[in-house]
């Protein structure tokens, strides 16, 4: 960032009511007793996977594949290739590594099996790319052939050249696949955002998990608007509901914005006000890495300052995309981590900092993706923008989506529920 840009980075915080960057920094080191804290670099613990055994054995479930050998796994045809990962693997000394030129649509490995159970499982899956900020990655069931499959889904939208692991979701329902009776697990990975250049791609440790009997649903809403306070809270609380806001400290009490007394009766009333920095119209990673771990510092320390330490162990990721440098303030400062994801994500959670969410908004999905997550025991996370405006969702549309999750055998839970469960 250019100094003319840092100045109004800083000035723009000042004018919304709170302490400048620097300032408030300088304070938050008084309320810690120790001056040395903030000016720490990012550590890089654990910043690539588990890594050995040691690790891999902390994780909830079972590994069923682990990619020591790849003699039973193939690549598709016109699909890429398939090699060993030698090269930072994230568990024990080998992963499976794709790759697709840019003039190849996607990058595909299957594995066939005589049968395999896994009827009563959520998978979850070790992955790093490189090359680009966002990838989709599709896991797919063939039970018992490919006019039954179940199709598992996730946008990942960063950190790159990290090992990161994807709670999966279901996706897709395809006929009435027999999940007693798995014949064939293919991985697929895609480019998104971005069409162009080549695919590269990591995966290691599959691993299923016991799903929960009942599936879980959290609302999650963005950008501290007021009208989530005039058209949600009071809706919800009439269902027993509560949320998650996504708090930027500088927006508070803004025109439009929620006040602090309005946030106040939220958390009051069981909601989570989670740490969210502002960015403007930038990403978080176009900061330098000292200003964004002071943007995700202050944030953090700035809701436990008014109250909210039970909102603050947990992060709404700015504009979704999240780089390296924020995974590892992240990882450090929050308990869990939110962005968009596009699907539901498997239970229990085996990467608390990969969350992914969808929107709430968008009818016939938001209600399959909710059936999933109660008939697979997964996690639906709701995302709200505007609600009740000319620019967003309608009142009567939003209390249809409440009344729909009502029918439905889910729990709905708040980042803190779901922590705790």
């Amino acid at each position: 960032m250019t100094d003319r840009n840092r100045r109004s980075f800083v000035t723009t915080v000042a004018a919304a009511g709170t302490l400048s960057l620097s300032g408030c920094l300088s304070q938050l080191r008084q309320w810690r007793g120790n001056g040395n804290t903030s000016n720490q670099s990012p550590s890089n613990e654990d910043s690539s996977g588990p890594g050995g055994t040691d690790g891999l054995s902390k994780l909830p479930g079972e590994s069923i594949e682990n990619f020591e050998t790849l003699d039973e796994w193939n690549a598709m045809i016109d699909a890429g290739t398939l090699k060993t990962g030698t090269d930072d693997p994230y568990g024990g000394s080998q992963s499976a590594h794709l790759t697709a030129s840019e003039d190849t649509e996607y990058a595909a490995i299957y594995k066939l099996f005589d049968s395999k159970d896994l009827s009563g499982k959520n998978l979850s899956l070790a992955v790093k790319f490189t090359g680009r900020q966002q990838l989709r990655l599709t896991i797919e069931l063939f039970a018992p052939n490919s006019r039954n499959v179940h199709v598992l889904h996730r946008t990942l939208v960063g950190p790159a050249d990290r090992w990161v692991r994807v709670d999966f979701g279901t996706h897709r329902i395809e006929t009435q696949p027999d999940l007693e009776n798995v014949r064939q697990i293919r991985v697929t990975a895609r480019r998104r955002g971005n069409t162009s250049g080549s695919l590269d791609c990591q995966v290691d440790d599959l691993r299923t998990v016991d799903r929960p009997k009942t599936g879980k649903v959290m609302l999650l809403f963005n950008g501290t608007l007021d009208e989530h306070y005039a058209h949600a809270f009071k809706q919800m609380e009439s269902y027993g509901y509560a949320g998650v806001e996504a708090v930027m400290p500088e927006a508070i009490g803004r025109d439009g914005r929620l006040t602090i007394n309005r946030l106040t009766e939220m958390n009051d009333a069981g909601w989570d006000m989670a740490a969210r920095p502002r960015t403007g119209a930038q990403f978080l990673h176009e900061y330098s890495p000292k200003e964004q771990q002071e943007m995700v510092q202050w944030t953090k320390e700035f809701l436990e300052s008014r109250g909210f330490e039970d909102g603050a162990q947990h992060f709404v990721t700015p504009k979704n995309v999240l780089s390296p440098t924020a995974r590892d303030l992240v990882k450090e400062r929050h308990e869990q981590a939110f962005r968009f994801g596009g699907s539901p994500n498997g239970l229990p959670l085996t990467d608390p900092h990969n969350i992914g969410f969808f929107s709430g908004s968008a009818g016939d999905v938001t209600r399959t993706y909710i059936d999933y997550a109660a008939q697979y025991g997964q996690l639906a996370v709701l995302q709200f923008d505007y609600i009740g405006g000319e620019d967003g969702m309608s009142e009567q549309a939003f209390e249809r989506v409440l009344k729909y999750i009502d029918g439905q055998d889910v729990k709905v839970v708040t980042a803190t529920d779901l922590l705790e469960s």
